[in-house]
């Protein structure tokens, strides 16, 4: 019975760490989806730190990154709703946004669409149709590790692409 017991604990402990990480991770290997609706609904708000922590440079080598990162993948197709996507920042950090296109890899450096700073939002007119890397950082001239809260809105859709369809 105690042996029962025991895996049992075992088991559910296992299954809430795993699910934990894969609810907490927003990685290059691993990122969030993001699909606001008409309303722009629902915000992203969370945090850089604990996320992402290999991309170094973006942007073709234009930027630096502190090495803490938020990775969602996002599609901006034609038939978008949104005009911006705005990010607010919390303290202790000063956020950047940038959009890798998908089929360039998320930690390749490759060259950015558009990036968001402060008061600068992304642009759907900036945003050619494609499956974006969006990558919430620190700003380059932060310090290393640099990273903190943020909120990410858009005043329109994001729709999906579908992916993979299979009738079995």
């Amino acid at each position: 019975m105690k042996r029962n017991i025991l895996l049992s604990a075992i088991g559910a402990t296992v299954v809430a760490t795993a699910f934990s990480m894969s609810a907490g991770a927003q990685t290059c290997a691993a990122p969030a989806s993001w699909s606001p609706n008409a309303a722009g609904l629902p915000a992203i708000s969370d945090t850089t730190c604990g996320h992402e922590t290999g991309i170094t440079s973006v942007c073709a080598s234009t930027f630096n990154a502190p090495a803490r990162a938020y990775v969602a993948l996002i599609n901006v197709s034609a038939a978008g709703t949104f005009t911006t996507i705005t990010f607010t920042g919390g303290a202790g950090y000063t956020y950047s946004a940038y959009f890798i296109p998908q089929a360039s890899g998320c930690n390749t450096n490759a060259a950015c669409t558009t990036s968001a700073s402060g008061t600068v939002t992304a642009k759907h007119a900036n945003l050619p149709p494609n499956s974006y890397y969006m990558i919430v950082t620190g700003a380059d001239f932060d310090t290393t590790g640099a990273c903190g809260v943020f909120t990410a809105t858009a005043n329109g859709t994001l729709p999906v692409t579908l992916q993979n369809f299979t009738v079995g």
